[in-house]
């Protein structure tokens, strides 16, 4: 008896084996279509096979099972995308209340001497620091994002820096 449940269970197994292997990619693609970030996508595509494996004796009925799964990867994948986009919207409430206690004009005039001072940066320095300090993006991430070393990202934050102060200490000297 127990020996025949060892069998089902590693049929149940390389039979979810054989799905994943050959769904994985189209799944991974239709919940990148909806995410737009690679690590939110393999996330979705985890999630997708966890809920496949949950009701993979349903599945195992269905004819069209990769239209199945890419329903399943769409639907995490837009749940993720919403979970995201609130966490965002309660991190711009946050930077809105702490704005509302200075001075709005101050705000202003800092928002354009930022703006003004990051437009005169290089693109590659500019986006290095926008993807770190605006989005939250790690070294790691930011490396993996273009292509390069986590040393290389790392030095191209630290130039960034030394060239906004020196441009800041020229613009504050001239006003």
């Amino acid at each position: 008896m127990s020996n025949e449940r060892e069998q089902q269970g590693r049929s149940i197994v390389e039979s979810f084996q054989a799905l994943y292997s050959r769904y994985s990619i189209p799944v991974y693609y239709s919940a990148f279509s909806v995410i737009k970030d690679r690590e939110l996508a393999q996330d979705a595509v985890q999630e997708t096979f966890l809920r496949a494996y949950r009701h993979f004796d349903s599945l195992k009925q269905h004819d069209r099972k990769e239209a199945w799964l890419k329903a399943i990867s769409r639907n995490v994948a837009i749940d993720m995308y919403r979970k995201r986009c609130r966490e965002m919207r309660g991190y711009r409430e946050l930077q809105e209340a702490y704005r509302g206690e200075t001075n709005v004009e101050r705000t202003i005039v800092d928002q354009d001497f930022l703006r003004d001072l990051l437009s005169s940066l290089e693109p590659v320095y500019r986006q290095a620091l926008l993807l770190v300090y605006e989005y939250g993006l790690t070294y790691e991430q930011l490396a993996e994002c273009q292509k390069t070393s986590i040393s290389a990202v790392k030095s191209r934050i630290h130039r960034a820096k030394q060239k906004l102060r020196g441009v800041a200490r020229i613009a504050k000297a001239n006003l």
